[in-house]
């Protein structure tokens, strides 16, 4: 599944530009906007791995967005740039659980690094919620056929759902792959 960006800024070249960065150089796909009222509607329909906001614009700031998010308990997470940077207000984001407080302008290497480094972040939370949920799974059977589950759609995403790649590299019956290719291989949520 590829991984989401909402990008919020008032300043619509800021957006263009983040929106080109994110584009041609990850595989993530991106949403913007430049009204930060928007944001609750958006977040009401859709969910992001991450989102990208400018501290100062009319309407909801950056931390604004920020406590939105997190009153929520909602999981994307948030990197603050700013041209606008202070001791306070850095500290005031990062004790509020934003990611990374980045300061305009930034060089175009300085915020792929970062988002990379969120995206990464935000996988290994998620897989070690699927991981954890699989060790409560009871009875035995079930946290079994779950496991497999999982480890079926893992192997797929490294093996670029290639049937021949996967049976070479888990050494599974070419039956089984190809009831997991099927759908039959089952959830594991």
């Amino acid at each position: 599944m590829t991984q989401r960006i909402l990008a919020v800024d008032d300043e619509v070249h800021m957006l263009r530009l983040l929106e080109r960065i994110i584009s041609e150089k990850t595989p993530y796909s991106i949403v913007t906007t430049n009204s930060s009222l928007e944001v609750p509607k958006l977040l009401e329909r859709e969910r992001f791995d991450l989102i990208l906001t400018d501290l100062k614009m009319p309407g909801m700031d950056g931390l604004d967005i920020l406590r939105t998010v997190r009153d929520q308990g909602r999981d994307e997470e948030i990197i603050i740039l700013t041209a606008f940077g202070s001791l306070e207000t850095a500290i005031e984001a990062l004790s509020n659980g934003v990611f990374d407080y980045v300061t305009k302008p930034f060089k175009k290497e300085q915020i792929l690094h970062t988002v990379n480094r969120a995206m990464r972040w935000q996988r290994l939370k998620r897989e070690s919620a699927v991981t954890a949920a699989l060790f409560e799974r009871e009875p035995y059977t079930e946290a079994e056929h779950c496991f497999r589950a999982e480890y079926l759609r893992r192997l797929a995403e490294r093996c670029d759902d290639d049937p021949g790649k996967m049976v070479q590299r888990s050494g599974l019956p070419d039956a089984v792959v190809a009831e997991a290719r099927s759908g039959a291989g089952g959830e594991s949520s």
